[in-house]
């Protein structure tokens, strides 16, 4: 019988992603991640195949996580979609997910996909679904379906600006101007 790897499989993730906002998808490598987890490569081989598999769990992770498990949660809440709306734009605004930087992670998937179409598309399909959420909330509260589309993209778009503009200028006034956008799309039916 094997021995117990030391660290877990989600503590291999997380320090993929610190390792990805900090530094790019080119300072994810094993021996870098397994030195800052005071770990060995064997410990990594107990979760993962290789660094390919490690990418592809870390992109798998990000959309569950950061995506399906949001809608999933807010779709079966038993509050109007008002609320919904202004839950989500509180979730998409914090700057910190498991105590990671969020905004530079966000930014450095972006940069990943520049470099890889692979991840492009997966990026792309994940923000489709972001915004098909939001497009089907504003639906709820009454916008007409096109404008409900149009507004869904405005909306992500600039949670795109919102995490751009915190790298370097972190001020609560942005994340809160996005949130009062948000509350601005829910006043519809008000």
């Amino acid at each position: 019988m094997g021995r117990k790897a030391k660290h877990e499989k989600i503590d291999w993730l997380l320090a993929a992603f610190k390792t990805l906002g900090d530094e790019g998808i080119d300072g994810v490598k094993v021996e870098r991640i397994a030195k800052k987890l005071g770990s060995t490569k064997g410990s990594f081989y107990w979760h993962f195949e290789d660094r390919p598999a490690l990418l592809d769990q870390m992109l798998r992770f990000w959309d569950e996580e950061g995506t399906h498990n949001i809608i999933r949660d807010l779709g079966f809440a038993e509050i109007p979609a008002t609320e919904k709306l202004g839950k989500l734009a509180r979730i998409a605004s914090a700057t910190s997910i498991f105590d990671l930087d969020a905004v530079a992670i966000e930014g450095a998937l972006r940069a990943w996909a520049g470099q890889d179409e692979t991840v492009a598309k997966r990026i792309a399909k994940t923000e489709q679904a972001r915004i098909d959420f939001v497009a089907q909330l504003l639906i709820e509260i009454g916008h007409e379906t096109e404008s409900a589309k149009v507004l869904a993209q405005q909306m992500y778009l600039m949670l795109l600006g919102l995490y751009s503009i915190s790298r370097h200028d972190p001020h609560p006034r942005h994340s809160q101007a996005f949130i009062d956008f948000a509350d601005q799309l829910a006043e519809k039916n008000r």
